[in-house]
């Protein structure tokens, strides 16, 4: 008999792969000796994350080179091997032609969320989904990637997060500017600035400050490498991106931006420390908001973070 199971994530970005990990490394646990596949987008670079993970060993892109993979062809890979069982995070009619193929090719155990996609968090759903699915209880909430060799803890390395899907979903730079001259004013630090081609304008107004410590680009490096950089790293602030949930999948203290994405989804990983509005509760798309969290306002929440640790 197969021991083989596959889990899909077909959400597109690197902090999606990060959001699903803690559930795809439930999966594993719950079912040893069992060898893991991973079918997701080449967007989410699994390739990269998740080359040292000792769980998740086979990673298989349904867009590999933009080429979208035919129906013949996942009928072909579920049918060569032979999956005991599938766990689904998709919704809808669309996702209906995997559950057509695990019945085509005899698949035990099927798990998936249903055909008519609700209104609820996506990051809730994924929990109580496992919790169905594998009879546990989830009360540790954190990520984790694995790398051949950790950094050790650099006190004096900042990430500062640029990296945005859209522009609404972006701090104003003035704001990182005015954040980055008050951090300068406690202590020497290096600022590692995340994101990439399309952030070359920011970083290029950043680099013009004239700091104690020095500026680290990650624009011309690749994720895997990028991880390696960030690693060890002292705290994360900036918007909801991938390299925000990279870097609390680090185990970094992750000061997290939210005023036009959904701060519900930070609660999967404990160490992701969401900064909202004054005033606001929660964060929604489209709420347009992040120019109301001011650069003062920042500053103050992780100064005390900051003198808890280091001496100023």
């Amino acid at each position: 008999m197969s021991n083989k199971i596959l889990i899909i994530q077909l959400r597109p970005g690197l902090g999606d792969l990060c959001m699903f990990l803690p559930r795809c490394h439930e999966i594993a646990k719950a079912n040893p000796n069992h060898e893991i596949y991973l079918l997701t987008k080449e967007n989410t670079k699994a390739d990269q994350l998740l080359k040292y993970d000792p769980y998740i060993k086979n990673i298989v892109f349904i867009d590999k080179d933009k080429k979208k993979k035919s129906f013949y062809t996942l009928f072909r890979f579920f049918k060569i091997n032979k999956f005991k069982k599938v766990y689904s995070y998709q919704y809808g009619p669309k996702y209906l032609k995997y559950i057509l193929l695990s019945k085509l090719t005899f698949v035990k155990e099927l798990y998936y969320y249903g055909i008519f996609k609700k209104k609820e968090g996506m990051v809730k759903k994924s929990i109580s989904a496992n919790e169905q699915w594998l009879n546990i209880k989830i009360e540790k909430f954190n990520g984790n990637i694995y790398l051949e060799k950790r950094s050790k803890k650099n006190n004096k390395k900042i990430i500062i997060g640029l990296g945005a899907s859209g522009d609404n979903k972006r701090w104003p730079i003035e704001y990182y500017l005015e954040l980055i001259q008050k951090l300068n004013h406690l202590s020497q630090f290096d600022f590692v600035l995340a994101g990439g081609p399309g952030e070359k304008d920011l970083f290029n107004q950043i680099t013009k400050l004239d700091i104690k410590g020095t500026f680290i680009s990650l624009e011309k490096l690749n994720v895997e490498e990028s991880v390696k950089e960030i690693d060890g790293s002292y705290f994360f602030i900036g918007n909801d991106t991938g390299f925000m949930h990279v870097s609390a999948c680090l185990g970094i203290k992750t000061f997290c931006l939210y005023g036009d994405t959904p701060s519900e989804d930070s609660k999967y990983n404990k160490n992701i420390y969401p900064i909202l509005p004054p005033g606001v509760k929660e964060t929604y798309h489209k709420d347009l908001a992040m120019n109301k969290i001011k650069s003062n306002y920042v500053y103050e929440l992780i100064l005390q973070e900051l003198i808890s640790i280091a001496n100023f």
